[in-house]
């Protein structure tokens, strides 16, 4: 079960109640002993016992007893763990339907917990889809400074600060050596505004790496200024000569930094779309993008990729996805919330890569 098909599970489970504590979910930590797990359902199981309405009690140990069943079929925890959901999703009373559902999780999970309950307990397995590695972004010169978040696709614009140093040449029967002094001692201060600005905004996140971007030498003055506090110049992962340090300097730092960003969500994204973008370009019939095109290349099995963008709507997402699914087609989802996935959105949401040229 792949992302978007466990997302759609969550949602489903998201939806179910019970008519009373009969809805059961059990978190297994990555390298936790399911020996040890079953132990302690079989002893749920007996504690069940002494649930005094009769339904319910039957529910919740039928329940128990599927989970111990289909813990007996898993020999080892998976790698990253597992959570199981079991229960009555029934709607007639007292004609029960007990089902169970099995994840591993995305990433390697530390959440032991047995719960039953009206709901299932999605929470923990949810957060870990939204966990995603965030990079701060830092575009600057003498004159001004923009603060932003890269998380997955997505670029965030958290501060913009000016400074009060001025140009290069002083006006009027100023010394130039004065001068000089006093703009070196502004360009300190802004250094020391930027360094305590970094820290307030950056310094709590869970930061995969920090990119530093500018038009000149300032980047390069800055960090070797020491005034930036270690923990943060310890995860600079770049350094990056770009034109603007404006917000619009915050998408050019991205796009400039495809070294450190190559594994990244918004670089596969990116490749993605700007390969559909370029095949459009050149006229060379290696893409198909709206719905009804797409969908002709998906019934004629030319589809090498399929690019679906988040902002399509639910019913067409799954409508796209199964039918490449099906087909054994690679999918691809592309957030839009990124410059290229917006650009994905206004070809009308779906895209694909072909495997050959198409002949319509």
């Amino acid at each position: 079960m792949d992302e978007f098909e466990t997302l759609n599970l969550i949602k489903y489970l998201e939806g179910i109640k019970g008519r009373h504590t009969e809805l059961v979910t059990v978190y297994v930590p990555a390298g936790f002993s399911l020996d040890i797990i079953r132990s302690h359902l079989l002893g749920e199981k007996s504690t069940a016992s002494n649930i005094k309405d009769r339904n319910n009690r039957k529910n919740v140990i039928d329940a128990l007893e599927k989970i111990v069943n289909e813990l007996r079929l898993v020999r080892t925890t998976p790698k990253n763990g597992l959570v199981v959901f079991c229960g009555n999703v029934s709607d007639k009373e007292g004609e029960p339907d007990i089902r169970i559902w099995d994840v591993e999780p995305p990433q390697k999970s530390d959440v032991r917990l047995y719960r039953c309950d009206q709901y299932f307990i999605t929470a923990p397995l949810k957060s870990m889809f939204q966990q995603g590695n965030s990079y701060g972004l830092l575009v600057m010169d003498n004159r001004e400074a923009t603060f932003g978040l890269l998380e997955g696709a997505r670029i965030t614009v958290l501060k913009h600060i000016k400074s009060l140093v001025p140009g290069k040449f002083s006006k009027g029967g100023q010394s130039a050596m004065r001068f000089a002094r006093e703009r070196e001692g502004l360009i300190r201060d802004f250094y020391k505004e930027i360094a305590e600005t970094a820290k307030g905004l950056f310094f709590s996140k869970n930061l995969t790496g920090l990119l530093v971007g500018g038009s000149g030498p300032a980047k390069d003055n800055f960090l070797e200024s020491g005034y930036l506090v270690t923990a943060l110049k310890n995860i600079v992962k770049g350094v990056k000569s770009i034109s603007y340090t404006d917000e619009s300097g915050l998408e050019e730092l991205v796009s400039r930094s495809r070294d450190v960003l190559a594994n990244e969500r918004v670089m596969i994204e990116k490749e993605y779309v700007q390969r559909v973008l370029g095949s459009i370009a050149k006229n060379d019939n290696l893409s198909a993008y709206g719905e009804s095109a797409v969908k002709r290349e998906l019934d004629a099995g030319n589809v090498d990729t399929l690019l679906i963008s988040s902002g399509l709507d639910e019913i067409k997402k799954n409508e796209f996805y199964y039918a490449a699914k099906g087909k054994n087609i690679k999918v691809e989802f592309v957030s839009k919330e990124s410059s290229d996935g917006l650009q994905l959105f206004n070809l009308g949401g779906v895209a694909a890569v072909l495997k050959r040229p198409s002949k319509g």
